[in-house]
């Protein structure tokens, strides 16, 4: 039903466009050009036979897209998860772990983000983001396995002054409580020209916001639960001969709290939970739309962000650009969590201390577009490490008299006790993890006859990575792991290649096909099973066919791209039962395929009007999966006959969708400026987001499932010539409760009772606010 209505929206659009055709040709008006660097060079979107959805600083801000988890609701194909993972055509990362790369990888101005904590923060100044579908490496730092989020920042710009102001007010629903949470979010951006060949370009963010949840817990203990975020960046450009250009960006930021990140409640609760007592005695009532949650054990997360580039470029007299880009990036978290989300102690303490550091440097040879041979061609090298430090432990409800004489817990335990405990259950482990990441790369592009093109290129990657890992020095009496030491390492070596052509019909009309083999890296469980375990999880690869078309018609009035696509994956890493370790662990377990289409149309029928729309039609199904975890009852032979006493057992998950794979999702957005004669130029704006059901899980646990949603957003305001801007709007102005995960407890998950938890972020309902900007 979703694929016949959206061909026949297509079709209507299609029918409608010579209506509109006459009077955006005698009174010029088109969509504008849009630029991308999905090839790592400045192009058109419609000459790169590349699927991407592209969003200009005017679409971030028509839409009050303020970081990366709220670019969903434009880009139909990109997906939220736990821990604000993304997931791009049904295909994310299944375990967060810092041990793991990314599924979806994050560039910032050019330099590969190795780890999601790199890539929080608040935009400032962004002069478009770009989601790249698809596997991604070629051309683009460390490789990814299923897409690529690449974020361009505005360049300091020579001989201007400029000074750009915003602020945001808003106001949040607390679904559950009478208060209304508050946010204010203010942006400063300076540029300076120091001198006629060079100018300097700063940015200022600070940002305080409440969430839409409630806390029910107690005041004795840390709680940081409103998001505080500052930070500062400086960007630094001087042409130091015609031809030679050094472009170097420092910056340093700081994120507070939990609010948008950590925001968990009870979605449901089984029958004869572990959970019931410790519920009702906090006065928490589960429900899919309960948004209160307790907690005795603390809630707090800091996070410090910064880092240096520096990108020297040579242009040749011929028009060949030699470039080398240099970059450190570095980030420190401190966080703890209360994982039962009540005022008794189940699980209390959840704490990760974590320093990260990587350098990258990047050599790179580009070839002039213009000529009938193009292309590029370079060297990349990534180092990394980290050193973590973390526990999850409690005491599981337990009474204080029970602990110490039945379960030697705490210093009143009993002299019987051959060994005190420190918690009745838990784990914990530190350790370091260091990456080096080599490679080789180069894709040409020939121009056989006039607009007939081939492409073609290939990467090899060598990938080493080691890991010293210590589990378990602490006492528990139901220990999660073992205690032991480990000490491994792994080396790989990987090529990955791309080819294809592109036809230009007419300066309108292009369609390109392409098939390519991509690559992610290898990593570590941090966890051990067992004490002589492999903590090795190996690299997946892919192959991945697609075919576009893009196109404008009636003198750029209306513009309208489609792709088709079929991706393997293999080795995908997962977790699932390790039949011999008999533990559920990340490991190489299953292969993907994920197919389908994808469609943009872009509009302007008459001036002042500008219509814009995206959509996604989805199918992405493991092709096997053996050792998937059941959920607690599920009805499958498989998992009964597999079940224990401390496990659902297993079963295979081949022709099972995907997690936060819908079947369908669209975007769309209309906007018209009134054209006054004066100068001011009131404005209207609208969008829907829509999605088909999804669930968060890979068995498909029944209570994981998010219905079909609809978020509806709006805004008003006006334009001054001078640059100044006035908005109010809403987001999500119907207040669709949606989650941003769900997830089993795992706690009654072992006892075999499904009870589910959910994480809301800050578009989980309704928000109403306005934004000033003033620009000098």
């Amino acid at each position: 039903m979703h694929k016949s209505a959206f061909l026949l929206g297509v079709s209507l659009f299609a029918t409608a466009a010579p209506a509109w055709a006459q009077e955006a040709a005698s009174d010029e008006v088109g969509v504008p050009e849009i630029v991308v660097s999905a090839q790592r060079r400045t192009e058109r979107l419609q000459d790169v036979p590349v699927s991407v959805t592209a969003l200009g600083a005017d679409a971030l801000k028509t839409r009050n897209v303020n970081d990366l988890t709220q670019v969903v609701q434009a880009a139909p194909s990109l997906q939220v998860g736990a821990d604000n993972t993304f997931a791009i055509r049904g295909v994310g990362t299944q375990a967060f772990a810092t041990t793991i790369d990314s599924s979806v990888a994050t560039s910032l101005d050019d330099v590969n983000l190795g780890r999601p904590y790199l890539a929080q923060g608040l935009f400032n100044d962004v002069q478009r983001v770009e989601v790249l579908n698809g596997p991604q490496g070629l051309l683009f730092g460390k490789n990814a396995s299923a897409g690529l989020l690449n974020v361009v920042t505005t360049r300091p710009r020579l001989g201007e002054w400029e000074s750009t102001t915003n602020l945001e007010l808003d106001n949040r629903e607390t679904p559950g409580s009478d208060a209304k949470s508050w946010s204010v979010i203010a942006r400063e951006t300076v540029n300076i020209p120091v001198s006629e060949n060079s100018a300097l370009r700063i940015n200022g963010t600070y940002s305080y916001e409440q969430p839409g949840t409630t806390y029910k817990g107690l005041s004795g203990v840390r709680n940081d639960l409103d998001r505080e975020q500052y930070g500062l960046r400086g960007k630094y450009l001087i042409e130091l001969t015609p031809s030679l250009e050094l472009y170097v960006i420092g910056e340093y930021s700081q994120s507070h709290g939990i609010a948008g990140i950590y925001d968990r409640t009870y979605r449901s609760v089984g029958e004869g939970s572990v959970n019931t007592d410790a519920l009702a005695a906090t006065g928490l009532t589960a429900g899919d739309e309960n948004f209160t949650f307790g907690g005795d054990g603390g809630y707090w997360r800091d996070l410090t962000l910064g880092g240096a580039q520096a990108a020297l470029s040579w242009t040749s007299p011929g028009g060949v650009v030699v470039s080398n880009i240099a970059a450190w990036k570095t980030y420190t978290y401190d966080a703890q969590l209360d994982t039962d989300f009540t005022n008794l102690d189940g699980a209390s303490r959840n704490w990760t201390h974590s320093k990260y550091d990587q350098f990258s440097n990047e050599l790179r040879i580009a070839l002039p577009s213009e000529n009938r041979l193009s292309g590029q061609a370079g060297l990349y090298y990534f180092h990394s490490k980290v050193d973590q430090q973390s526990q999850i432990a409690g005491n599981n409800y337990f009474s204080d008299y029970a602990l110490a004489n039945f379960f030697c817990v705490g210093s009143s335990a009993p002299s019987y006790c051959g060994t005190t405990n420190s918690y009745f259950l838990g784990r914990d482990n530190r350790y370091s993890m260091t990456t080096d990441s080599y490679a080789a790369f180069g894709q040409l592009t020939y121009e056989i006859v006039d607009g007939l093109k081939a492409f073609a290129g290939g990467r090899v990657t060598r990938d080493e990575i080691a890991i010293d890992l210590v589990q378990n020095e602490d006492a528990y009496f139901a220990p999660l792991a073992v205690s032991g030491t480990f000490a491994q390492d792994y080396g790989h070596t990987n090529f990955s290649w791309r080819a294809g052509g592109q036809y230009e019909f007419t300066p309108d009309a292009m369609v390109y096909a392409s098939y390519g083999h991509g690559y992610k890296g290898p990593g570590f469980n941090d966890t051990a099973a067992t004490t002589d375990a492999s903590l090795l999880v190996k690299g997946e690869t892919s192959e991945t066919a697609e075919i576009g078309f893009k196109t404008s018609w009636f003198h750029r009035a209306l513009v309208f791209n489609v792709s088709a696509f079929h991706t393997k994956f293999n080795n995908y890493q997962v977790q699932s039962l390790d039949s011999e370790l008999q533990a559920f662990i990340v490991q190489n377990a299953a292969s993907v395929i994920s197919k389908g289409i994808e469609a943009s149309i872009n509009a302007r029928p008459f001036e002042g009007l500008s219509l814009n729309a995206s959509a996604t039609l989805l199918d992405s199904k493991f092709d096997s999966f053996a050792g998937a975890e059941c959920y607690p009852g599920q009805p499958n032979a498989e998992c009964e006959a597999s079940a224990s006493a401390y496990s659902n057992g297993s079963f295979n998950a081949k022709g099972y969708r995907t997690p936060t794979s819908a079947r369908f999702t669209s975007s769309v957005q209309a906007m018209y400026e009134f054209q006054t004669s004066g100068m001011v130029h009131p404005f209207l704006e609208a969008n829907w987001y829509h999605r088909s059901p999804i669930n968060y899980l890979i068995n498909r646990a029944p209570g994981a499932t998010v219905p079909t949603l609809d978020m509806i957003g709006a805004s008003a305001g006006i334009n001054l010539d001078n640059g100044m801007r006035f908005t109010v709007f809403c987001k999500n102005c119907t207040s669709a409760y949606n989650p941003n995960f769900i997830g089993l407890d795992s706690g009654d998950s072992i006892s075999h009772i499904a009870t589910y938890q959910q994480q809301f972020g800050f578009d989980s309902v309704r928000t109403i606010g306005a934004t000033v900007q003033f620009q000098f």
